[in-house]
């Protein structure tokens, strides 16, 4: 199973702020055609935050939507050039986005396998090495994959 393809990756994106970040997740899953109503996904984005910061340690975020406006369960990836400021747990900046965009009606079951296992992974040095190493967005896509369809 492949969740995710290079074109759901993005590589040195200039993003400013955690809301650009939101934004540009969203106009990406409207272009990748993921979701028929950014506006919706935006704002689950936004409530999600609003419960408690996505911002990881180590650089990594990992917001999440769940919306009817959803089509599909998406994984879309953001290297940043630089750091963005996300309210992280342990205060640095955030350099790579792992974003779940999930349909309302796999919230419960596909939502919580994929957030836990990329938790899971993200508490492994090697894995985040990987990603900070990754240079294309295929072999980013690629890595990722390999890493969720493990165990």
């Amino acid at each position: 199973m492949s969740l995710i393809n290079s074109n759901h990756v993005f590589i040195d994106k200039e993003i400013e702020t955690k809301i650009a970040a939101l934004e540009f997740l969203v106009a990406a899953a409207q272009s990748l055609q993921v979701t028929t109503d950014s506006k919706k996904v935006f704002a689950s984005f936004q409530a999600r935050e609003a419960e408690g910061s996505t911002g990881m340690m180590d650089g990594f975020a990992i917001p999440h939507a769940k919306s009817p406006a959803i089509k599909e369960a998406s994984i879309l990836i953001v290297k940043t050039k630089k750091g963005i400021e996300w309210d992280s747990l342990d205060g640095q900046p955030i350099k790579i986005i792992i974003a779940l965009l999930i349909p309302e009606t796999e919230a419960g079951t596909t939502h919580l396998k994929l957030l836990s296992k990329i938790a899971r992974l993200l508490m492994k040095s090697e894995f985040k090495e990987q990603l900070e190493r990754q240079q294309t967005a295929e072999e980013l896509a690629d890595y990722v994959n390999q890493k969720l369809t493990e165990e």
